[in-house]
């Protein structure tokens, strides 16, 4: 017959399962979101624009020709998360968005990436994953 767990036990073990939900959150969130939005870098006007399967779709990205101020065109990939530009901007709309700044320039008007809400959600995930790696090294038992 198995033995109950102790309360010493349980711990440890929602201990382990809030610890990959942290680091789950950490790549989910830190990784996958909000430094791939910090890497995007991009200047010039939106010469082309194609949705993919179709607008408003529920999960459609957008493929923007844009032409960059040394004239140059270049291809660029908005998807349906917050790691990416906005989609479905119109041709002519000029964009600025530099690399490692959570805000871009939209025709004149400056637009944030949700700095807030996944600053909090970052900084309960470190802390929490920090709490339970303090719990495991001052362990005595």
């Amino acid at each position: 017959m198995r033995t109950p767990l102790t309360d010493r036990e349980k711990w440890n073990g929602r201990l382990y399962i809030f610890s990959l939900l942290s680091i789950w959150m950490l790549f989910a969130f830190g990784y996958m979101t909000l430094w791939k939005f910090l890497n995007i870098d991009v200047e010039g006007v939106v010469i082309s624009s194609k949705d993919s399967p179709s607008t408003g779709a529920p999960r459609y990205g957008t493929e923007y020709v844009i032409r960059d101020p040394d004239g140059q065109n270049r291809i660029y990939l908005a998807g349906p998360t917050d790691a990416s530009l906005p989609r479905s901007m119109l041709v002519g709309t000029r964009i600025s968005k530099k690399r490692w700044s959570v805000y871009y320039e939209r025709d004149g008007r400056w637009c944030s990436f949700p700095f807030v809400f996944y600053s909090i959600l970052l900084t309960g995930a470190i802390g929490f994953l920090g709490y339970a790696m303090y719990v495991k090294l001052t362990d005595t038992d």
